[in-house]
Formats: C-alpha cells, sequence, structure tokens
C-alpha cells in the first residue's frame, strides 16, 4: 500500500486512483507470488508505481513535479498475506478480482504491523518522477543526481 503525506499533516494518506478506468493506476492491493523479501517487493513496487503514472497519469506527475508546494512523502507498507494469519480468518477476494484493491486497507486495519515500511521524502520522489517522465519521452534527464529507489 502506498501513502503520502504533506508538510501540513500529521497523518498518512492512502493513494487514490490517478489514472483512468482503462489505466488505473492505485497504489494498494494484493499481489500473489511476490518475489523477494517484503523490503526487495516493497522497493520495486514503488518503482513500478512511479512508471505507471508517468504512463498512465501525467495531471498526477505535473501536480507532483510543478505544484506541491507541500513537499509531498510518500512510503509504501508490505504485509506478508500468510505471515499475518488474515487469510485464516478473512476471505480473500480470488485473483482478478477488484474487491483485492481493498484487501490491502484491511490488512493494515486488522493485519497488524507491516513487514516492512519505506519512506521517501518529497524531493526525492521528485527527482525520480523527473527522470522517468524524461525517459518515457526519450530526453535525457535535466536532474541527474536523483537517488535510485533502492
Amino acid at each position: 500500500m502506498i501513502q503520502t503525506r504533506s508538510t501540513r499533516d500529521t497523518s498518512w494518506s492512502w493513494m487514490t486512483n490517478f489514472g483512468d478506468r482503462d489505466h488505473p493506476v492505485i497504489g494498494r492491493g494484493v499481489v500473489d507470488d511476490a518475489v523477494g523479501s517484503p523490503r526487495v517487493f516493497g522497493r520495486a513496487t514503488f518503482r513500478t508505481y512511479l512508471d505507471d503514472l508517468v504512463a498512465h497519469a501525467l495531471t498526477a506527475v505535473d501536480y507532483f513535479l510543478l505544484d506541491d508546494d507541500d513537499d509531498t512523502a510518500w512510503r509504501i507498507l508490505v504485509w506478508d498475506v500468510p505471515a499475518t494469519g488474515y487469510d485464516q480468518r478473512s476471505t480473500v477476494p480470488p485473483a482478478g478480482d477488484s474487491t483485492r484493491l481493498q484487501y490491502a486497507l484491511a490488512l493494515a486495519i486488522e493485519g497488524g504491523e507491516p513487514h516492512h515500511m519505506s519512506t521517501w521524502p518529497g524531493a526525492e520522489v521528485r527527482k525520480n518522477l523527473h527522470n522517468r517522465a524524461a525517459a518515457q519521452a526519450g530526453k535525457a534527464p535535466r536532474v541527474t543526481q536523483a537517488a535510485p529507489l533502492t
């Protein structure tokens, strides 16, 4: 699950869907058969999420690159569902069911602490978004000092 928090807020907000009906770009959901540790999976998922924003939600990218005066920080929370035991006490929606996008919210509420959490300051996310947008447009990025999301 991906969350954001501006410098004006004291709590983290759930990431909403920035895409459209045909290309939803939402920062929560259940992924089956995740490869690697929760840390590796979380960071790879966040990189993929930023790539999806650039590919399908340029309005959101423009906001975070140009109009984000509150320096929004981002974080990802990852749960290992079998390790939480949540799937033993609740029905897990089948793969492909859009309800699975809400499943991470249930884990956050009922499943206890995440198995991994990574946080990135707004400036770092903006640099990475800028570089991804420039790469997709076929241009060399103007910002070359972006810290890798590893």
